[in-house]
């Protein structure tokens, strides 16, 4: 499932370069081949200003926002322990590999069961639910079912990206240099 013309970049140049082979290293895990894509197609900002996709880093600082597993405090917590429907796997949330957050406190990760990252479900915690949700699809195809309204009920808490013909996408580096001028793209 593409992406293009879903979603286009907002303004100024989207897409990330990452070593991978040092990436897959650092994080003992393989990443889904349309992640991949997205990242270098669009990388590290947000969708509409409502949905943050997260890249991968190599680094221990926890002050650097990439993508991560799911903190210790979020899996002890019993809030993050509900699932809509159980979870197939004992200790899934140990598993959960976050790549994005909603601006309504949602959290989009995949389950990382198995070698194959590309076989990999998808699993949102949404805030409205406050519980979990797992989908048999990869982020790039989670991502075009939110914004085409192809989904029976919405998978996150807010509804304002559900059936947008034409998404933007706003780099974190183009947001930066906006913000030095003043400008938050979003207020039109």
């Amino acid at each position: 499932m593409e992406l293009e013309p879903v979603l286009t970049p907002f303004a100024g140049a989207a897409g990330d370069v990452v070593d991978w082979a040092t990436v897959e290293s650092a994080y003992g895990t393989g990443f889904p081949s349309d992640y991949k894509e997205f990242v270098r197609l669009f990388g590290h900002g947000t969708i509409e200003g409502r949905i943050a996709t997260l890249i991968p880093v190599a680094t221990s600082d926890p002050m650097v926002r990439r993508v991560a597993p799911l903190s210790d405090r979020m899996k002890s917590d019993p809030d993050y322990q509900r699932w809509t429907e159980p979870p197939v796997e004992a200790r899934v949330l140990d598993r959960i590999l976050v790549w994005g957050e909603t601006d309504s406190s949602d959290v989009l990760g995949w389950i990382t069961s198995g070698p194959d990252p590309d076989a990999w479900s998808l699993a949102v915690w949404a805030r409205g639910d406050a519980a979990w949700t797992a989908y048999s699809c990869g982020m790039v195809e989670f991502l075009v079912r939110l914004l085409r309204g192809n989904f029976a009920r919405c998978p996150i808490s807010d509804t304002s990206l559900v059936g947008v013909p034409h998404a933007r996408f706003l780099h974190d580096r183009e947001e930066e240099r906006l913000a030095a001028e003043g400008l938050y793209p979003w207020d039109d």
